[in-house]
């Protein structure tokens, strides 16, 4: 089955602008038609996969899987501050490079994956945060929801959703849809708590980050 650009863009939930840099930059594979490029669905499937992604609605065992927790996330991704970068596509470089991942993940298709996420809608929520994410229905071959928080050394133009500039990155990745939606719904609720946001203003220790995360986690098995 033979897709024209804009399907390709929709099997992977990306802008046709991304599927033309990924063809120029990263080797998308595709074949030259008489009215542009064209993919074959299982080619661009096992290409994901070989840059350690793949397409997914459901992984095996994700309904029975537990909520995400916060603090075991952010222990699996870190914390990081004084992030350099003065763009987008430099703080997102920076991303993925430090964000802890297990060896076989493929860091500068990662650094793409970001992008493409950016190329649709941008991630920042305003109040200088932004939450940079892999769309679904791509997710990451990785075994447990990875979450880095990242301090940028200056605030950066993120088209964020009030104007204003981001300085704090939470930048997560997922096993599966479902696990990928609770981590960002668990997200969304830390960063209205009034005493974590205090915390990120402040750049708070890591120590006081991960002993918030924990208070946060348990706030939430309360509900």
């Amino acid at each position: 089955m033979k897709l024209n650009v804009s399907e390709a863009a929709n099997l992977l939930q990306v802008s046709e602008r991304t599927i033309r840099r990924w063809i120029d930059i990263l080797g998308l594979p595709f074949t030259e038609g008489s009215k542009g490029p064209e993919f074959q669905r299982t080619e661009l499937i096992d290409w994901a996969d070989a840059h350690s992604f793949h397409l997914a609605k459901e992984v095996p065992g994700e309904k029975d899987a537990a909520p995400p927790s916060i603090h075991q996330a952010l222990s699996q991704g870190g914390i990081h501050y004084q992030v350099p970068g003065t763009t987008v596509e430099e703080c997102l470089e920076q991303v993925s490079q430090l964000l802890v991942l297990p060896d076989p993940i493929d860091r500068v298709f990662f650094h793409h994956v970001l992008l493409a996420r950016e190329d649709l809608a941008s991630t920042g929520i305003g109040e200088g945060i932004a939450i940079p994410h892999v769309r679904a229905p791509l997710v990451l071959h990785v075994e447990t929801p990875i979450l880095g928080l990242f301090f940028l050394e200056t605030p950066v133009n993120w088209a964020a959703i009030d104007h204003q500039p981001v300085d704090t990155l939470f930048a997560l990745v997922s096993p599966g849809v479902r696990r990928h939606l609770g981590l960002l719904s668990r997200i969304s609720f830390a960063v209205r708590d009034s005493s974590f946001r205090a915390l990120l203003r402040n750049r708070a220790s890591s120590e006081e980050l991960f002993t918030a995360a924990k208070a946060l986690d348990e706030k939430l098995a309360q509900r």
